[in-house]
């Protein structure tokens, strides 16, 4: 990526990756293979822990304009198949239910009531299968 100027304010643009929140509320932020501490212009929550950010370079002061996001494609149902995919977990909610499905395998289904019915076998499988 090349590196834009302000002309105004002779600030250089940078890409970064948030690395975390110091105790005084600055942003930890990686620019360019360094550590540096930043103030954000925008709202930075835990989940943005990891993401690529632009990153204004005003003296030796950096400052977060923004966070670079990709382009999630919209589910798109063809007939046959549909994927969704996330990187640290899909969760699927509606009201007071949900079914969380993390990267380390594991499912999570959460409901006021869970009705499991089947017109054959209902199996449940595992190394151990524990109730209540």
């Amino acid at each position: 990526m090349h590196d834009g100027v302000f002309a105004a304010t002779g600030a250089r643009l940078l890409r970064g990756r948030i690395l975390g929140v110091d105790l005084c509320g600055l942003l930890r932020v990686e620019i360019g293979g360094a550590e540096a501490l930043a103030e954000t212009v925008v709202a930075v929550s835990a989940a943005d822990m990891g993401a690529e950010a632009v990153v204004a370079e005003v003296g030796a002061s950096p400052v977060v304009l923004g966070l670079i996001r990709r382009a999630v494609p919209e589910a798109e149902l063809d007939g046959t198949r549909l994927v969704l995919e996330g990187r640290r977990e899909v969760v699927l909610r509606c009201g007071r239910a949900s079914i969380t499905l993390a990267p380390d395998g594991r499912v999570t289904i959460r409901g006021t009531e869970i009705l499991s019915r089947a017109s054959g076998a209902n199996r449940l499988q595992g190394a151990s299968v524990q109730l209540n």
